[in-house]
C-alpha cells in the first residue's frame, strides 16, 4: 500500500486582483477615505464598481491608469440623457 501522495503544486503565478477594496486602494494611493471620495465626486479618482449587496471596489485597470498618471487622470462623465430638468424652487411667504 502506498499513503505517500503528492500535493498539487501551488500556483506561482502572482497575477493582480482584478478588484481592490477601499483599504488596499488607500494604501496603494497614499489617500484618506475621505480624499479618495472627494476626488471621485470630482471626477480625479476612478469611482469604485458595486459588487453588489454593500460591496464595491476599484477595478485594477482603472487603478493603475490614475497611477500612471495622477495629476492628468480625468474620469470620464456620463453625458446627460434628454432635455435638462429644472428644479423648481419654493418662494417662501411671509406670514403677515
Amino acid at each position: 500500500m502506498i499513503f505517500h501522495q503528492t500535493l498539487p503544486k501551488p500556483n506561482t503565478s502572482k497575477a493582480p486582483p482584478a478588484y481592490y477594496r477601499l483599504r488596499d486602494v488607500m494604501r496603494i494611493s497614499a489617500l484618506s477615505r475621505s480624499t479618495i471620495y472627494r476626488r471621485v465626486a470630482e471626477g480625479r479618482f476612478p469611482a469604485p464598481v458595486h459588487l453588489g449587496g454593500r460591496a464595491s471596489a476599484w477595478s485594477s485597470f482603472e487603478l493603475q491608469t490614475w497611477i500612471d498618471d495622477p495629476a492628468g487622470y480625468r474620469a470620464a462623465m456620463p453625458q446627460p440623457e434628454g432635455p435638462p430638468r429644472y428644479q423648481h424652487q419654493q418662494t417662501r411667504q411671509s406670514i403677515p
